[in-house]
């Protein structure tokens, strides 16, 4: 009895592993290929360069003081409108004060000197001339005669000597009220102040460098974009071309600009040369502000009216039986090798080849100037479908 009842059971193990497999040998032949189609139509294309670049006003003046000294008071904040020749900020003016008053006072003494040698002179003159009159008459000696002609040239000399320094003073004074006028701070141009460097009471030295009070942005209704360019791609960038942009402040907003410099001065970071590309951009709602990072295409070709297929098309590579490729080793297909530009298509439910040439893409789709006719579909892709279970 007990080997009876294990033969029934190795006869039970034996039936349910053949019926496994030809379930499995079943739905292996029932298998199917399904391939993704998409239709080759015409369409515009661009070519763009994908970079990133920082935005900034188009003209940034930094406003300075030419002289040390403590700030007495600062007239603007962040974000206040200027205007050229308005008042922003007063320095400490003691010392210059002191300087200037200085300076008068040695004009009013060379002045003074000058007087002086004037009425010198002019003693010397009519001494001299009453001399010239007594020579005639022989009434002195000629020796009397030279000494008031050199008396005369001396003072003379004087008068020129102390014109000299009347001027020299004169100069001073200037150069003192000059570096008076430097503690007073006014816009240079009509703008926004980006930035602001000092405080009240604070200190600057202008010994070595001209210390910064503030940053005025002259136009922000006028911005550019500084985008930094892989040197792979800089031959590609013209003056004149459009570019777009975006910024994470208004994700579902596109700006457009133009590439107004291509600046040929070359950055290094981490091995990886890159240029600098100026866009200009109206920013007439003010929306953008300077230091927003700006993602950029540079638009490089634009084509309207071209037949396009998806760039999947190109890369697709039909499996000779995709279907069975969960089956035995025997029956899987392998992929074929392509050489050439092409698509497929099929031709009596069978994947063929198409050899086409490509024009320029955008990363998404390509061009197809020749080989392919417009309403072609091609293969994108495939799908697995397996045969419905019935009930």
């Amino acid at each position: 009895m007990k080997l009876k009842r294990i033969v029934t059971l190795l006869i039970i193990a034996a039936l349910s592993c053949g019926g496994v497999y030809w379930y499995s040998e079943r739905r292996a032949a029932s298998a199917d290929v399904s391939y993704r189609t998409a239709l080759a139509e015409r369409g515009s294309l661009r070519s763009v360069i994908q970079a990133t670049g920082t935005l900034s006003a188009e003209e940034t003046v930094d406003v300075g003081t030419q002289i040390s000294g403590t700030i007495n008071d600062i007239y603007v904040d962040y974000n206040d409108k200027v205007t050229q020749g308005q008042l922003i900020a007063v320095m400490d003016n003691r010392t210059q004060q002191a300087e200037v008053d200085m300076a008068k006072a040695n004009v009013l003494s060379a002045k003074a000197d000058l007087a002086k040698a004037r009425a010198t002179l002019l003693k010397a003159s009519r001494d001299l001339k009453r001399t010239r009159e007594l020579i005639k008459k022989d009434l002195i000696a000629r020796s009397e005669l030279d000494a008031d002609v050199a008396s005369q040239s001396t003072a003379n000399a004087d008068v020129m000597a102390a014109q000299a320094k009347v001027s020299q003073y004169e100069a001073t004074l200037r150069k003192a009220e000059i570096s008076l006028g430097y503690t007073k701070i006014y816009s240079p141009v009509d703008g926004v102040v980006v930035a602001k460097n000092v405080e009240k009471g604070q200190t600057v030295a202008a010994s070595y460098q001209t210390p910064s009070i503030a940053e005025i942005a002259r136009d922000l209704k006028q911005m550019q974009v500084e985008v930094n360019v892989d040197e792979a791609d800089i031959g590609s960038v013209k003056v004149g071309q459009d570019a777009e942009f975006t910024v994470d402040a208004y994700a579902d907003a596109t700006f457009s600009g133009k590439v107004t410099q291509v600046r040929i001065s070359p950055s290094t970071s981490d091995n990886v040369v890159s240029y600098t590309v100026i866009v200009k951009v109206a920013n007439d709602e003010e929306k953008l502000m300077p230091g927003m990072t700006a993602n950029v295409s540079l638009v490089v070709t634009e084509k309207k009216d071209v037949l396009l297929v998806p760039n999947a098309a190109l890369r697709f590579r039909p499996v000779a039986n995709t279907a069975v490729t969960m089956g035995p080793p025997s029956r899987r297909g392998t992929v074929a090798a392509v050489e050439t530009p092409g698509v497929y298509v099929l031709i009596d439910k069978k994947p063929v080849k198409v050899e086409v040439e490509k024009g320029i893409s955008d990363g998404d789709r390509t061009e197809i100037l020749s080989g392919l006719e417009e309403g072609t579909r091609v293969l994108v892709g495939f799908n697995l479908q397996s045969e419905k279970k019935t009930k």
